[in-house]
């Protein structure tokens, strides 16, 4: 329930401004990230919580209380003390300095507020559940291992042509990214989530894989500005992740090679990159 630490990110990637452009796995959260683009270094905390501030609409969870940031505490002793209870009873999002983790988990719930606050809210009933039968709140159900696989590592599939859903669901990635490479730009799109794929993308990795929803959508959705495709998808997730009953558990998620979008690697460009079936496994559903 709580985030992860990774010290090999932050000590091998200093605070720089300009890390959307690394890549447009990026791009979700590119413009919230201009905020921060003339920031020499890392920005305080104090700065996260201005620009909560100084949002049209705040960001609420659904308990009614406002998102806010604060300083990651010590252990905690009751159970509104942990981590997601703590954002679903007060508001408050713990939040370490110079952190690219916590940084990007913070960017996430800029841009997909209804799906956070519907992921978060799940966690509550079913850790109080553990915990009122005598078991440990870090042992979670299926159903929160999958919502904390989306959260942290999740990638959202949309696509105008079922088709090419059908192909990452048969786990066909030379068809999918190399013979029908220049349908993708038109008809398909990859929308990262997770705040540790964005943070894996700092210092990005053969082997990378995202745990995605796949959605099939009208043609005009991809008529729509980044802002409108965005808050679609962020509802919803939403809705979806309320309803309960497409995705239970951790085998539900589709597994996604990202780094197989074009462009997304510099060496995708050439056939043979598909060809690394280490990478593009054939799948555990074929």
């Amino acid at each position: 329930m709580g985030t992860k630490t990774n010290t090999r990110i932050d000590a091998m990637v200093p605070w720089h401004g300009d890390f959307p452009d690394a890549s447009p796995l990026f791009s979700p959260i590119g413009p919230q990230a201009e905020r921060f683009r003339d920031f020499t270094q890392w920005p305080e905390l104090s700065d996260l919580q201005r620009v909560l501030e100084q949002l049209e609409q705040p960001i609420r969870l659904l308990s009614g209380k406002v998102l806010k940031i604060v300083a990651q505490d010590e252990r905690p002793e009751h159970f509104e003390d942990h981590y997601a209870p703590r954002i679903y009873f007060s508001g408050e999002l713990q939040t370490r300095s110079e952190n690219w983790h916590d940084f990007f988990q913070y960017q996430t719930w800029l841009i997909f507020p209804h799906a956070k606050a519907a992921i978060n809210a799940i966690h509550i009933p079913q850790a109080r559940m553990r915990l009122e039968n005598g078991g440990d709140i870090g042992r979670r159900t299926p159903l929160e291992n999958m919502l904390s696989l989306f959260d942290e590592g999740g990638a959202v599939l949309l696509s105008s042509d079922n088709s090419l859903l059908q192909l990452v669901r048969d786990f066909r990635w030379k068809v999918l990214f190399w013979q029908r490479r220049d349908e993708l730009a038109e008809h398909f799109e990859c929308i990262t989530f997770g705040h540790a794929m964005y943070e894996k993308a700092l210092a990005p990795y053969t082997g990378m894989t995202a745990n995605t929803i796949l959605l099939h959508v009208a043609e005009d959705y991809f008529r729509l500005s980044q802002a409108e495709r965005l808050a679609y998808v962020d509802k919803r997730l939403a809705a979806i992740f309320i309803a309960g009953s497409s995705y239970r558990s951790p085998q539900d998620l589709q597994p996604f090679p990202i780094l197989g979008m074009p462009g997304w690697d510099s060496t995708n460009s050439n056939e043979s990159y598909y060809e690394n079936t280490h990478y593009f496994r054939p799948g555990r559903r074929r």
